[in-house]
C-alpha cells in the first residue's frame, strides 16, 4: 500500500507562494576527481513537479545523461559515463516548479570534475532595467565574437537581475543577455530585449580571477532601411 501511494503536496495550511529551494547536493558542488559513473543527487525543499524538470536541466552538449525525479530528489546519472578528466557543468533553470506552479527564485549552477582541476575564474553582474516577471538568459562568449559563435556557458539571471558565471578559464570574453532563451543572438537582437557588454571585453587571468559588470537591458535593435 505504501508503494502505491501517490505523491502530492499536503492540503490545508497557509498558501504556498515560494518556489523550490535547493537544500543539498551530493557530491558537493565543485568536487574534484569524481568517478565517471558518479550520480549527482540534488535534494530540494519540497516536492517537484516532474513535468517541469526535463526542459529545465542543461548539461554540456557533448554529455549524455538521464534524469530521475523522486519526490524532493532529482538524480542525474551519466549515460554511460562522464568524460575522463573533464568538466561537468549543470545548469538548472528557474522554471523548475512545485505543484503550486511556483518557480525557483534563482537558477542553479553546479560544476564538477572527473579530473583534479576546475577553472576558478568568476564573472558576476547585474542586469539593469530587467522585467522580473520574465526570464532572462546571460551567455558567455569568447572575444572577439564571430557570426557563428556559440556561447561557452549560459545562466539565468535571478529574480533581482543578478547572475554568476563560474568555472571560467583564463582568456578574453564578452557577455550578451537575451530576454527569453538564447538561441541565435544575431537574429534575436532584432526581436527581443537584450543587454550587451559595453566595454570591448572582459579579461580573466591569473592576476584577475574575478570581475563584476553591469548591463543595461535595451529594446530590440531598430532595423533601418533606405529606399
Amino acid at each position: 500500500l505504501l508503494g502505491c501511494a501517490a505523491q502530492s503536496p499536503a492540503t490545508g495550511g497557509p498558501a504556498d507562494n515560494q518556489g523550490p529551494k535547493l537544500m543539498s547536493v551530493q557530491p558537493a558542488n565543485e568536487s574534484l576527481n569524481i568517478s565517471p559513473g558518479q550520480k549527482i543527487i540534488l535534494i530540494f525543499s519540497e516536492l517537484l513537479d516532474p513535468v517541469s524538470i526535463p526542459a529545465s536541466v542543461q548539461i554540456g552538449s557533448d554529455l549524455e545523461y538521464k534524469l530521475k525525479i523522486r519526490g524532493r530528489r532529482l538524480i542525474i546519472q551519466p549515460k554511460p559515463a562522464w568524460h575522463e578528466n573533464g568538466l561537468i557543468r549543470i545548469n538548472l533553470s528557474r522554471k523548475i516548479r512545485d505543484y503550486q506552479k511556483n518557480i525557483m527564485a534563482e537558477s542553479i549552477q553546479l560544476i564538477f570534475s572527473t579530473g583534479s582541476e576546475i577553472p576558478d575564474g568568476l564573472i558576476k553582474g547585474k542586469i539593469i532595467g530587467y522585467d522580473l516577471k520574465k526570464l532572462l538568459e546571460v551567455g558567455l562568449y569568447e572575444w572577439p565574437p564571430l557570426i557563428e559563435s556559440t556561447y561557452i556557458q549560459k545562466v539565468e539571471a535571478d529574480e533581482t537581475g543578478l547572475f554568476y558565471l563560474t568555472g571560467i578559464e583564463n582568456g578574453r570574453y564578452t557577455i550578451i543577455a537575451i530576454e527569453g532563451v538564447i538561441t541565435d543572438v544575431t537574429k534575436q537582437l532584432e526581436k527581443k530585449n537584450y543587454a550587451m557588454l559595453t566595454s570591448s571585453f572582459i579579461k580573466i587571468s591569473a592576476e584577475e580571477k574575478e570581475k563584476t559588470v553591469e548591463l543595461f537591458l535595451s529594446e530590440p535593435l531598430e532595423i533601418l532601411k533606405i529606399k
